[in-house]
């Protein structure tokens, strides 16, 4: 039996990434190479596509904050 794909994505907030790199002093590069998270997937988080939530833990993990702190505020 197949694995099914993970099809749940959170659309991180550029800004909030641009200022959690900020304070954490890293770039992109550095963050890829201390995440494990490719560095073409950071480059997108860090423009505020969509990313999957592995891929976003692990970024918010090395620059020491929550995945809240990431990603769009959602409005109900």
């Amino acid at each position: 039996m197949p694995i099914p794909r993970d099809t749940v994505m959170l659309k991180p907030d550029s800004r909030k990434v641009l200022i959690a790199m900020a304070a954490a002093e890293m770039e992109p590069k550095e963050v890829a190479a201390q995440s494990g998270v490719p560095v073409n997937i950071v480059y997108t988080i860090r423009r505020g596509f969509y990313a999957k939530p592995k891929y976003l833990g692990a970024v918010a993990r090395v620059l020491n904050v929550s995945v809240v702190d990431l990603v769009e505020e959602v409005v109900r």
